[in-house]
């Protein structure tokens, strides 16, 4: 073994957190209140080590050497990397509250036990995802993700729609998983070597089928249309809170791995960058349109999401291309941005639907006047989504909207129009949408609904949600702090 136990510390405490949760669960009898403390605790703990790294992380990458597992042939080697360290920072912020928002979410599901654990294991494998260098390792750890992911979002298994949606995911990704495997052939054919430690002296044709694998297995699991299929049945059916995290975080965490593979593998960044504007753009316009008129909040959102991978591509698809700093940083800020406003969306809605027994929109009119915080949480995030100005969605969006307009290329030009209209389109969705929160009315019950709860809105389910919009606020209006630190991490940053 090399290096510092430190490196991997966030995982150990995942990976041994997630078991002994469970055994306490278990030999306790915990409640899941107790539970979803005891699993914030380890998130605590894991965040803590994530923040002391990113502070030693200026230390870390001037060291390329400095890892941590065995150099052998067969051994498995993590690295720190910038990007991975911001990533990681910021799931496990978010699962943080996520966790406390099911203390009280998850009170009327019996098998509260195994979503804790589920959780951690989750953010354990993008840990390694994020920080493995041996591809093999990589695909093993994305198949992690997967397995736990699908778990979450099947947990309501009495419900067969849940069910459905678990399979869908795990059926999906599992596809791109194995996609990744056959670019790992591809890569070991050529060099007899899957450790992914710098650029390769001689790429050729096998390794960039490698990475053309590697393209198309991380696409799929992003949503990136027309591998989008997935997107709509797993977050309108999942758990809101797990819908919040896969949306906010894991899928848009795919596209930022992609540069760490594909670009060592021998594609250029011309050939990235003109795939990620290309298909930003159908992701833009695609989920724009067909969030307009959906009858369920959810899937509502769920078609947001695809639209804000969309901009998220967009952004980073300008810094390939034309190799612009300032679209990086664009690009890095907006996926902050997407990461709280996608984050509050789904825990907002999800706490209508736990009041109210529906996600149906229709029955929804009136809800932001009798829940005023929630109402408030749910305004904000729909006022980002938008790009009202003032709150942190505008803000990235600007931020992209300038990068491409100093390219000055024709290319940009046309991207940027389709990202406008987009945006023009988003705003007649989420705007109705806005309003028929204070409409007047009482908000209609579904017949037979045995889910709907009459009390108040618990504070363990909205303190998370007015956190969220706090931070949106707070971005949007001061940026500069934000700004400043994602151009700190670019600074530390390779992409290859």
């Amino acid at each position: 073994m090399t290096g510092s136990i430190t490196l991997i510390l966030p995982a150990v405490i995942l990976v041994s957190g997630a078991f002994l949760v469970y055994l306490l669960s278990r030999a306790l009898r915990l409640g899941n209140r107790a539970e979803a403390l005891l699993t914030a605790f380890v998130l605590a703990g894991s965040l803590t080590s994530l923040l002391v790294l990113f502070v030693q992380l200026p230390g870390l990458v001037g060291e390329p050497g400095i890892a941590f597992g065995l150099e052998t042939a067969g051994g498995v080697i993590y690295q720190p990397n910038a990007v991975g360290i911001f990533v990681l920072i910021l799931s496990a912020a978010i699962t943080l509250l996520v966790t406390i928002y099911s203390a009280e979410y998850l009170k009327h599901d019996p098998r509260y036990q195994l979503y804790y654990p589920l959780l951690l294991l989750t953010q354990a494998g993008l840990f390694g995802i994020f920080m493995s260098r041996d591809l093999f390792n990589l695909f093993l750890l994305t198949e992690l993700t997967t397995v736990a992911a699908s778990a979450l979002i099947a947990f309501r298994f009495h419900q067969e729609i849940a069910i459905k949606a678990g399979f869908k995911y795990l059926l999906m990704s599992s596809l791109g998983t194995m996609i990744m495997l056959l670019g790992v052939y591809f890569v070991y054919r050529s060099t007899g070597d899957l450790r992914l430690v710098a650029l390769l002296d001689a790429p050729d044709r096998f390794t960039r089928i490698g990475a053309a694998c590697f393209l198309v297995g991380f696409s799929l699991k992003a949503g990136v249309v027309p591998l989008h299929t997935w997107v709509p049945d797993v977050y309108g059916h999942a758990p809101s809170a797990v819908s919040g995290l896969l949306a906010g975080v894991m899928s848009k965490s795919m596209l930022l791995i992609l540069p760490m593979i594909c670009l060592r593998l021998g594609m250029s960044h011309v050939e990235l960058g003109v795939f990620l504007m290309v298909f930003g753009c159908g992701n833009m316009v695609l989920g724009s349109v067909r969030m307009l008129g959906q009858s369920l909040l959810r899937r509502f959102l769920s078609f947001s999401s695809i639209a804000q991978t969309g901009y998220l591509m967009f952004g980073l698809g300008i810094g390939f291309y034309y190799e612009l700093a300032e679209a990086y940083s664009a690009g890095m800020f907006l996926f902050l941005v997407i990461a709280l406003m996608k984050s509050l969306a789904f825990l907002s809605a999800g706490i209508y639907e736990f009041q109210t027994g529906t996600q149906e929109i229709h029955r929804l009119i009136g809800a932001g006047r009798k829940m005023r915080w929630t109402g408030l949480a749910f305004s904000t995030a729909l006022a980002s989504l938008a790009g009202i100005p003032l709150l942190a969605g505008f803000t990235g969006k600007w931020l992209i909207f300038s990068a491409a307009l100093r390219t000055g290329d024709l290319f940009a030009g046309i991207c940027l129009a389709i990202f406008l209209v987009s945006t023009v389109i988003g705003l007649a969705g989420y705007l109705p949408l806005l309003v028929k929160q204070y409409l007047p009315g009482n908000v209609e019950k579904p017949s037979g609904s045995g889910s709907a709860s009459s009390e108040r809105v618990s504070l363990w389910m909205l303190m998370p949600a007015l956190l969220l919009a706090l931070l949106i606020f707070g971005i949007g209006i001061y940026p500069t702090p934000w700004i400043g630190l994602v151009d700190t991490v670019m600074n530390w940053m390779a992409f290859v």
